[in-house]
């Protein structure tokens, strides 16, 4: 039993402890960029901040909303953001451009591709080919709309014919329920769903998912500098880290991970945010590949065959290496990488 003396010794130490790792946390701040708004398709993210995964690697997480998953290379190379979870295409192409920044993927999560163009069912666009002349909305940092091109070199359409129509995210999806635009870009977590929830069912949309053409490229990744990652190992392996445990979390329990989303974002429609997650689970995360792999196993291959096409379509000025495009130095064991 302990003495007076020694719980209040004990309780000294255990506060100093706490504090201690509390004043570790705080000197690992990282400001990280999700690549859209708050949804079920990253609850990982809400899920590994609200469960305290990121706390537990000491690091004091800052995520942020993003405005496209195309930009968040961007604001990441510009120093916007530490980390950020974007489009792994757009940062090759980026890097590429800006060979000085260091731009690298950390954690291949997306290992399926989710880009789409979408359309009314009953409209005149029949097939990708039927795009040309027509008025498309996205973002400007819309990863739809980045890799576009890609899309159409694949399906065999003219990408210069469209007339594309920048908008900010929340109109996106009414302009193509108002007739407003003949077509959109997107995720199909973000574009399909959100049609969805504003009463456009999936049977009245003609939905064309780029990988069907067979675009064979990779999707949203955790990326940073190697600047950043070289000057704060520990951070980068913690982020990494925490973020793999809330994809376990989200692909083991959906409704969950729904409901972390709603905690974080109120004004979300939790019952809408769970069927996201579960289609980001099946279509995006859970592919053939990482079910037998693990998550961030990268085929060498694929990724070679994803830079032809790339350096082919936006005619890169230098071809950056697979090597300095990805690495698995800041990754866990395969344990904390496996999902089931």
């Amino acid at each position: 039993m302990l003495t007076r003396r020694g719980a209040l010794g004990a309780g000294l130490a255990t506060a100093a402890l706490i504090s201690a790792r509390d004043a570790r946390a705080q000197g690992r701040t990282c400001r990280f960029s999700l690549d859209w708004a708050i949804s079920g398709s990253t609850a990982f993210a809400q899920v590994a901040e609200r469960g305290g995964y990121f706390r537990e690697e000491g690091v004091d997480i800052r995520l942020s909303r993003g405005f496209g998953s195309g930009r968040v290379p961007i604001d990441v190379g510009g120093g916007a953001y530490d980390m950020g979870f974007g489009d792994f295409s757009s940062m090759a192409k980026f890097a590429a451009e800006n060979p000085s920044v260091g731009m690298m993927c950390v954690l291949m999560v997306f290992d399926g591709l989710p880009l789409v163009a979408v359309s009314r069912a009953d409209g005149p666009i029949r097939t990708p080919k039927d795009l040309e002349g027509k008025r498309i909305a996205a973002p400007e940092g819309d990863a739809g709309r980045q890799i576009f091109p890609v899309f159409a070199e694949a399906a065999g359409f003219d990408a210069a014919k469209v007339q594309w129509i920048s908008v900010t995210p929340p109109l996106r999806e009414p302009m193509l329920i108002r007739g407003q635009a003949d077509a959109i870009t997107g995720f199909v977590s973000s574009t399909v769903i959100s049609l969805k929830g504003l009463g456009m069912p999936e049977a009245q949309q003609r939905i064309m998912r780029y990988r069907d053409y067979g675009v064979p490229l990779y999707s949203n990744c955790v990326m940073t500098t190697r600047t950043y990652a070289e000057a704060n190992p520990a951070v980068v392996r913690g982020v990494v880290r925490a973020i793999a445990r809330g994809v376990q979390s989200m692909v083991a329990d959906p409704a969950a991970s729904a409901v972390a989303v709603k905690a974080t974002e109120p004004l979300v429609d939790q019952a809408l945010e769970e069927e996201r997650a579960r289609l980001v689970n099946a279509e995006l995360i859970m592919t053939d590949h990482v079910k037998q792999h693990g998550l961030s196993a990268m085929d060498p291959a694929r990724l070679a065959r994803s830079l032809d096409i790339l350096e082919k379509v936006y005619a890169f000025p230098r071809r950056p290496s697979a090597e300095e495009l990805y690495t698995s130095a800041y990754l866990p064991g395969a344990a904390d990488l496996k999902l089931s």
